[in-house]
């Protein structure tokens, strides 16, 4: 499912650049035609020819990057509530949050078939069918549009109310993005949910995917850029470089840089000078930088410290487990994961900074920030945060360098184990990155993994990626890929890349 995602007609340029290059109609995804597009909801004509009943909600492992969402009452006997409930044409029902229902006292009963509960890729969720649906309860929008509706209950609490495709075909709003309102002008609604009265319109809510949620809007700052971009403060954690006795001071090659990267370079440069995490240097040391591809395609500064950290006094400090990680959380319903950002949290130890010095054709720099590339630099972090969170590991957080996972049974507790989560990083001055945070999610990506209550499966997308790089065919059996996760080949090739080191055959 993706929230508040209305898809509207294809602009002619649009739907030209997709033909052109063989995309989905639907979609904009290559591989498969508009007719045979996974995401497509079913034509009319189409349904109940070799379609499951399955339903189809993605909100509780991802979300969309925008959400529309508009105020309801509820009214069921002598009882009623305002809420918030989300527009999404790519929900295949109207979902309710099994939570919400549960502490509201919401009357419910059992479907009288469950009905598999499906990802828009197709695969099916870990936390099983739907079993549950309200029983037919009172939707008021705006003080007119008035009718009786039924949801499935599923886990879904950062969005607990859902009105999904069918509800949208049966009712047709209008939606007016220049004045962000919503009216029902649809022969079904003046006759059937208001009496023959004229539409009014109700203002709807627009949000994207990577804002704080609501209840947690005191801890704005904590996600605020201007704060990660500040110099942190000298702590007693701060990074320290001690060098081997009698060892010769490190200095690297210049590296070749192309146009693109000489221009990528002079943009970090000046960008880090004006936050404060470099200054000038006249260090004798002196590592050489390159680039490295990112994911959008950008390019990330990377300073070779090979020859520092040959010759570093190594902090023994340990990381956790990564298996061990996961088994603290296997029994978790609602996870929560914050990234707090980068290293650059971290102060240098004072003295220590001309060590960290790197140069190109043009500058000489050192850093006042704990940098990528350093050896000790995953140990002192992990130092840092785990003796920031001492109390509380494995109770219902656990902390892998820069990312954090809260984890709990129940949706009231879990709030309050993200409130005192974020207060401890306000506290410590730590901040982190709403656009790579997650709230409240029945199913979440952590470490590679995608973790649901009960469950641990690696990401699918980590799985091809590793069988593309080393060429492996399609596993035939449990045991066949049990002898091939138990040996160290696959081990390099899922963990390698979070090694501090660069690959050996760099110059």
């Amino acid at each position: 499912m993706e929230i508040g995602t209305i898809k509207g007609p294809l602009s002619p340029s649009e739907r030209n650049r997709r033909h052109t290059q063989n995309l989905c109609l639907y979609c904009g995804q290559p591989g498969h035609l508009l007719r045979g597009c996974p995401t497509r909801p079913p034509h009319p004509s189409e349904r109940g020819k070799n379609h499951p009943t399955v339903a189809s909600l993605q909100s509780v492992v991802g979300s969309a990057s925008t959400h529309l969402a508009i105020p309801v009452t509820l009214q069921w006997g002598d009882r009623s509530v305002d809420l918030n409930a989300i527009i999404d044409s790519g929900a295949s029902n109207s979902f309710f949050d099994l939570s919400l229902a549960t502490s509201l006292a919401f009357p419910t009963q059992l479907k009288k078939k469950p009905v598999p509960l499906h990802m828009v890729d197709g695969s099916t969720l870990r936390i099983g069918p739907v079993t549950h649906e309200t029983i037919p309860l009172k939707l008021l929008i705006g003080t007119k549009h008035k009718e009786s509706l039924q949801w499935d209950i599923v886990p879904s609490p950062l969005f607990p109310i859902v009105l999904g495709l069918p509800w949208l075909r049966t009712h047709n709003p209008y939606i007016d993005w220049s004045s962000n309102t919503v009216s029902f002008p649809s022969c079904h609604c003046r006759v059937r949910c208001m009496n023959g009265s004229e539409s009014e319109k109700v203002t709807f809510s627009t949000y994207p995917s990577s804002t704080l949620p609501p209840k947690y809007s005191e801890f704005q700052d904590v996600f605020e850029k201007k704060e990660v971009d500040t110099l942190p403060p000298h702590r007693e954690y701060d990074c320290p470089i001690d060098l081997l006795p009698g060892a010769p001071i490190p200095h690297g090659r210049i590296f070749n840089l192309s146009v693109p990267e000489s221009q990528s370079l002079k943009d970090y440069i000046e960008d880090s000078l004006t936050k404060g995490f470099i200054r000038h240097s006249t260090s004798p040391a002196g590592a050489g930088i390159f680039f490295v591809g990112k994911k959008d395609g950008g390019l990330r500064p990377w300073v070779d410290y090979r020859a520092l950290n040959a010759i570093t006094v190594r902090n023994r400090y340990p990381l956790p487990l990564i298996p061990e990680l996961l088994d603290r959380v296997k029994d978790a319903c609602i996870f929560t994961k914050i990234d707090r950002g980068a290293y650059n949290l971290v102060h240098m130890r004072e003295g220590d900074e001309w060590k960290t010095a790197f140069r190109s054709r043009y500058f000489h720099f050192e850093y006042l920030v704990m940098p990528f590339g350093l050896c000790n630099a995953p140990a002192a972090f992990q130092h840092f945060l785990n003796d920031i969170f001492r109390d509380v590991l494995d109770t219902f957080l656990v902390v892998y360098l820069d990312d954090l996972l809260v984890y709990s049974r129940t949706i009231q507790e879990h709030e309050q184990h993200v409130r005192l989560v974020l207060s401890r990083l306000r506290q410590h001055k730590l901040y982190g990155k709403i656009e790579k945070s997650t709230f409240e999610k029945s199913s979440i990506e952590f470490l590679g993994y995608v973790l649901s209550p009960g469950h641990v499966e690696m990401d699918k997308a980590k799985i091809k990626a590793i069988l593309a790089i080393l060429d492996w065919p399609t596993p035939r059996d449990k045991r066949w890929f049990s002898n091939s996760w138990d040996s160290p080949t696959f081990i390099v090739a899922s963990f390698g890349p979070s090694l501090i080191s660069p690959h050996p055959s760099l110059p």
